[in-house]
């Protein structure tokens, strides 16, 4: 089994950093598209064969691809594939999938811009996978597309000799477990890392961890005993929002339990809080979301302490949970970190825009949200065992994955799971037309620009798909819209439900649809005709985010495959990654400078560089807690993996 525990630092690390210049070269894209082209010549030869002939090629050649023999060229197999494809899927792939698919399956990673046929790139890789022996786990954005591409792709994998499932949320572990049997699995990263989270506390249940509480969380199943079947081969769809968005969050499996003093000392501790004076008592980073009391809030925090149950007195528990509250009235807001859906409170991926149903804040930050909200506390969580991510996909023998946009994350990709990451040219040259970007002075006139951007281009027809950061905004953007006359479409996590709906109509004749981040990723906008005759679709993206992958993955919504499209960056001093990145006095000297009508170069590169420390700070806080949780896992010799 591979050392997860092995992370390159110092010297060691820029040996491993050369070690990957070189692999990167030897996957060079001109040493692909040799291969692709020879490949796609011999899927051109097959065409005559008939379809009981290709299916006996295809099934005896793939043996010398499970065994490493080299009496057949794996180029040819990989030809039969892709004459399989076009039979079962009337879609022949072309040389840049083609490209992408050899390189998946030498364990690279690959960025293939939005519209260019990943799932028919990684349904390839699986195969090829699948043939080697162990099993392929194709991880997507979400349940739907899981469920979508198993059953899109089954046909493929079952000429090619090869079973196909998929695993999604309120399956039991009966069924889970007969589907991880299969060859090739679809499913999301939440479901496999969960699942296998259980396995181990099944494997361990006779140990360190509590019998009882294993059984309490696993007393659903029909059945005992693990489900998966071991760690081989894993493919990653959007593979930059998995392994670098959402890799140091940890899935925690954990039981309710009854605790009522907490919800007291809790509530006691809010209104504690709200005698403190921000500066005097207390100094909040916002950014880290991180709370230090002052001697004087020390002392009012002390003097109210008797207010509290016994348990909770205790100088630290006390201040703890004072802390919690500031943080919780202070640092998250509803319809933009978290929604309340029937008198609950769901918490709202940033990053994606949909609802995060099942999980909850820690030490007793959820129940200081409830107090906020005027909700009736919920029972707190106590975790028996988690892992992040990061640490789970190290764990695979083969990793792999594909983005639209990997290329500022090439680095931390190779540093954290030796990924080499390699451009796929797009099939056909593209069209997108990047406007100038907009500053404007304030929060206010930014929308009314938004409003004026959305209004003049879809008089003309053109669909129009605005980004915007929050369920508020969204929401705020809507009724500006109502007011002016002009009808649009939302996306967001309250209305998540209709998400497939929304996304298919996305393209059509002077559409207007507003969406919270990437909402809707992996699934594609179908621009009708007389739009791209128009120019396209148009995308505006409302603010820059603290990566800017997620810029580039909405403008990557549009100009598909070769077809027109525009996009717009609207930007004010107002906006978040600005108010949490840069010192006050300078947000200050910011704004004061787009009011005088700075220059706009200036002001955008000042934007661009607060983005760019932004994406730095993020990938250092990343990189150290993978080297916390490395350390504290090795100190826990018990621990295993």
């Amino acid at each position: 089994m591979k050392d997860i525990y092995k992370f390159h630092t110092g010297v060691d690390g820029f040996i491993h950093s050369l070690n990957g210049l070189y692999k990167r070269k030897k996957f060079s894209t001109a040493r692909l598209r040799k291969d692709a082209v020879s490949v796609h010549d011999f899927s051109l030869a097959s065409v005559d064969l008939a379809d009981g002939e290709l299916v006996r090629k295809v099934r005896i050649n793939r043996r010398p691809s499970r065994n490493d023999v080299e009496s057949v060229s794996p180029l040819y197999v990989m030809g039969l594939l892709c004459e399989v494809c076009f039979r079962t899927l009337k879609i022949r792939p072309y040389v840049e999938q083609i490209m992408g698919a050899l390189a998946i399956s030498r364990n690279v990673a690959i960025q293939m811009q939005t519209g260019e046929g990943k799932t028919i790139t990684a349904a390839m890789a699986a195969v090829l996978a699948g043939w080697r022996g162990g099993p392929c786990h194709v991880v997507t954005s979400n349940d739907y597309l899981a469920k979508r591409d198993a059953e899109t792709m089954g046909p493929l994998y079952e000429k090619c000799g090869l079973s196909v499932g998929y695993v999604i949320s309120g399956m039991e572990p009966q069924e889970r477990r007969e589907t991880y049997r299969r060859d090739i699995v679809y499913s999301t990263s939440k479901e496999l890392l969960a699942d296998y989270l259980r396995d181990r506390m099944w494997e361990d249940s006779d140990s360190a961890i509590s019998c009882e509480g294993v059984r309490t969380i696993l007393a659903g199943g029909a059945s005992s005993g693990t489900v998966m079947r071991g760690l081989h081969t894993a493919i990653i769809d959007e593979a930059d929002s998995v392994l670098i968005d959402e890799a140091t969050v940890p899935l925690i499996i954990a039981v309710s339990g009854s605790s009522p003093l907490l919800n007291e000392a809790v509530r006691t501790a809010f209104a504690i809080s709200e005698q403190l004076v921000a500066g005097k008592d207390y100094h909040l980073n916002l950014q880290a979301k991180y709370v230090t009391l002052t001697p004087a809030g020390i002392e009012v925090v002390e003097t109210a302490a008797h207010k509290l149950p016994s348990a909770w007195k205790n100088s630290d528990r006390s201040e703890f949970l004072v802390k919690q509250a500031i943080i919780a009235r202070f640092c998250y807001h509803r319809d933009v970190h978290y929604v309340v859906d029937q008198d609950k409170i769901v918490i709202v991926d940033e990053k994606t825009g949909r609802m995060m149903d099942g999980r909850s804040w820690s030490g007793g930050l959820h129940q200081a949200m409830e107090v906020k909200e005027f909700l009736e506390n919920s029972d707190p969580t106590h975790a028996h065992i988690k892992m992040s991510f990061q640490m789970f996909f190290r764990l695979y023998d083969n990793l792999s994955g594909m983005s639209g946009t990997l290329q500022n994350v090439e680095k931390e990709l190779w540093s954290v799971y030796s990924l080499p990451v390699i451009n796929i040219p797009t099939h056909a040259p593209k069209k997108l037309v990047c406007h100038p970007e907009i500053v404007v002075g304030s929060y206010e006139e930014k929308w009314n620009a938004v409003l004026e951007d959305i209004t003049h281009h879809a008089s003309k027809g053109r669909a129009v798909l605005v980004g915007v950061r929050s369920v508020r905004d969204s929401e705020a953007l809507h009724g500006r819209l109502l007011a002016s006359g002009v009808t649009s479409t939302v996306l967001n996590a309250l209305r998540h439900e209709e998400e497939a709906r929304i996304i298919a109509g996305a393209g059509r004749w002077g559409q207007v649809t507003i969406a919270t981040n990437m909402a809707g990723r992996g699934t594609d906008i179908v621009v009708d005709k007389d739009v791209l005759a128009a120019g396209g679709m148009h995308v505006i993206a409302t603010e820059r985010h603290e990566s800017r992958r997620v810029d580039m993955q909405l403008f990557g919504r549009t100009a598909r495959q070769g077809d027109p499209g525009s996009a717009q960056m609207i930007v004010s001093p107002d906006d978040e990654v600005i108010r949490l990145f840069t010192p006050t006095f300078l947000a200050r000297t910011l704004k004061t400078l787009v009011r005088s009508g700075g220059r706009t170069f200036f002001l955008v590169w000042w934007f661009q560089g607060v983005q760019f420390l932004a994406e730095k700070s993020i990938s250092r806080v990343r990189k150290k807690l993978l080297q916390q949780d490395l350390a504290l896992s090795k100190a826990l010799s018990f621990t295993k993996f």
